[in-house]
């Protein structure tokens, strides 16, 4: 488990096959000089990494975020999955993150209910 394999969106690269492989992720290989970040098109890595952030998690403006809003916005199940990744890190940090990522055996999945919610409270509509 490493904080590398979060992506700056929220996105959990470990799962994936072609991390590693095919594709080096959003972090690996600036911090060294292998890869020049002048060349990276996506905004979201482009703007973590000048900000020297582990993930847009950490970011002050994290809420009002256009560039993140834009890739929230978009159709598709998983831009869900990020949000709730990076609000979950948000609230739990990293290292609470990666415990429970590294269970997963897709790119997303389940997390533990929040501090005193049981299995009952979240079925019978109850908070």
């Amino acid at each position: 488990m490493s904080l590398k394999e979060i992506g700056c969106c929220g996105a959990y690269c470990r799962t994936c096959r072609a991390f590693g492989v095919a594709c080096k992720g959003c972090k690996i290989g600036y911090d060294t000089g292998a890869r020049d970040i002048a060349k990276a098109r996506c905004k979201i890595k482009l703007c973590c990494l000048s900000r020297q952030l582990e993930t847009c998690a950490d970011c002050p403006q994290y809420v009002a975020c256009g560039v993140l809003a834009a890739l929230y916005a978009k159709s598709g199940y998983k831009y869900g999955k990020y949000r709730q990744a990076l609000d979950y890190v948000r609230e739990n940090g990293h290292e609470a993150f990666l415990e429970v990522a590294d269970r997963w055996t897709g790119a997303y999945g389940k997390y533990p209910p929040p501090s005193g919610e049981t299995k009952s409270t979240r079925t019978s509509g109850s908070s």
